[in-house]
């Protein structure tokens, strides 16, 4: 005859092979899910173990099915960029100081994606206002001065750029320059208007 404490070792090795299927990131949820569905409504003094979870959104649903009960849980948390940038002030994209207006500038190249518009920004601000260190938000203050939209993690669009699939540009912690391939894509590849 099997004790209750038998079954429930039993199953818990059973409920173990099961959660190795899904995310790490589930396994909490999906153990949790499972023992109420072994022990029933009543539990028999089992809590879940409370957890602080991130802000999330459903996006898919992943379904436990177990003694014909199934339930469903959350696949991934979307965790929203709360980055915040700010207009450098003292940056002049007007072409007060007798240069081009960075609008200006942005309209002798066809930029069609914000990788583009990355590097002739930054461009710009190494070649054309000569800054020695160019930072996000000075990446940012271009978008803004040319009325584009400012990507929704402009922190990534800027890593984008920077990555071994683009090389236009380099980051190191906040500080940005342009490579070799970021000069060669604005001053040959890009399609100046006529």
């Amino acid at each position: 005859m099997t004790t209750l404490y038998e079954a429930l070792v039993a199953e818990m090795e059973r409920i173990s092979t099961v959660i190795q299927k899904f995310p790490e990131n589930l396994q909490g949820k999906v153990f949790d899910i499972m023992v109420k569905s072994y022990l029933g409504e009543q539990g028999y003094g089992y809590e879940a173990a409370a957890t602080e979870e991130p802000e999330t959104e459903t996006v898919q649903h992943i379904s436990v099915v177990d003694s014909n009960r199934v339930q469903s849980i959350k696949k991934r948390p979307i965790r929203r960029n709360k980055d915040s940038y700010s207009m450098v002030k003292d940056l002049d994209l007007l072409g007060k100081s007798g240069v081009e207006p960075f609008r200006d500038y942005l309209e002798r190249y066809e930029v069609n994606s914000n990788i583009k518009f990355n590097t002739v920004a930054v461009y710009y601000l190494k070649n054309v206002l000569h800054i020695p260190d160019v930072t996000i938000d000075h990446i940012y203050t271009c978008y803004k001065n040319g009325e584009r939209k400012v990507p929704g993690n402009l922190r990534q669009s800027i890593t984008d750029t920077s990555s071994s699939k683009y090389g236009y540009i380099n980051m190191s912690d906040n500080h940005i320059t342009l490579s070799v391939l970021g000069e060669n894509l604005v001053e040959f590849e890009l399609k100046q208007e006529a």
